[in-house]
């Protein structure tokens, strides 16, 4: 949880500061309006937007950053009304973009922050109690809990989400990316990175008994099979899987949303599952930590002290 509250306080302070630099380099150089411009012909719908910006956003990101440093029990409020402010204007900007096909560029912009900011409060918020243990169950009902799991997460994340962002990147006149052999490329490297991942569910299902979803966690430490290598197979085949859609598509912007993913997983979820494992698990599991790396791969695999 410390180090998660130390990313979210430089988060929030550089969101508070990023607002109003935005609308410093606005007032400044006018010329740069006609970027984020809503509608044809007026700047009114994008310049009402100071208000909530420069009184709640900009100021709220930083009184959230300060009271986070000074633990203050007011951090989370603030952080939840600076999160709802950014959601509220992120989703009416999104609907008039729709009306009017103008303003793409403030979309992309504040999408991301809205799941920063999103993440970082649900984090801190939740914190190791949203990492609950399955429930006790056969070995195939887990196993079929894993692979629906499996199947909504990966069309969503891996499909729904990359097509609406090329939808984006056209909007932007983003070019893509195109070379001989692009796509069978892609594909080779997808399915051989989704196999990781496969096996790294069937031996959590397996040795765990629980699922990959931090509501559905795995009852026991798993330090098998690939774990022996790597510490997070899962995330490793989640990065390589973005990566390989993003160059399926030739999106630039998809990789971009392939390494945010991997980031907001590696300075938000991963502190807190590890905090959790070792509340659990204690030395066994902070031994299997000092011995394999979260993202590199060992050489040899790891030797337990039980029987794997």
């Amino acid at each position: 949880m410390e180090n998660v509250r130390k990313w979210a306080i430089g988060y929030y302070a550089l969101q508070g500061f990023g607002v109003a630099v935005w609308w410093l380099t606005m007032y400044l150089a006018p010329e740069t309006s006609d970027l984020f411009r809503l509608e044809t012909g007026s700047f009114v719908s994008l310049n009402a937007f100071w208000l909530g910006d420069l009184l709640l956003i900009a100021p709220g990101s930083i009184v959230a950053a300060t009271l986070l440093y000074l633990r203050s029990t007011y951090a989370l409020p603030v952080a939840w009304l600076v999160t709802g402010a950014i959601a509220q204007a992120t989703f009416y900007t999104f609907a008039y973009t729709l009306q009017t096909d103008l303003g793409w560029l403030g979309v992309a912009l504040m999408l991301p922050a809205l799941v920063w900011s999103g993440v970082f409060v649900t984090g801190l918020t939740t914190g190791q109690q949203m990492f609950r243990k399955s429930k006790p169950a056969s070995p195939r009902y887990i196993l079929f809990k894993t692979f629906s799991q499996i199947v909504v997460v990966w069309t969503l994340i891996l499909a729904l989400i990359p097509l609406l962002i090329v939808q984006l990147e056209d909007k932007l006149g983003i070019v893509r990316i195109a070379f001989p052999l692009q796509r069978p490329v892609a594909m080779v490297l997808f399915v051989t990175i989704s196999l990781l991942g496969v096996w790294a569910a069937v031996v959590m299902s397996k040795t765990g008994k629980g699922t990959p979803l931090p509501l559905d966690h795995a009852t026991d430490l798993v330090i098998s099979g690939p774990y022996r290598f790597v510490r997070n197979p899962m995330a490793l085949s989640g990065i390589g899987q973005g990566l390989a859609v993003a160059l399926f598509l030739g999106s630039p912007l998809v990789a971009i949303y392939a390494f945010m993913g991997s980031a907001i997983w590696q300075v938000v979820f991963r502190p807190l599952e590890e905090d959790d494992l070792e509340c659990r698990f204690g030395d066994e599991f902070n031994t299997y930590r000092s011995q394999v790396r979260c993202w590199i791969p060992r050489r040899s695999p790891f030797q337990s002290i039980r029987p794997l």
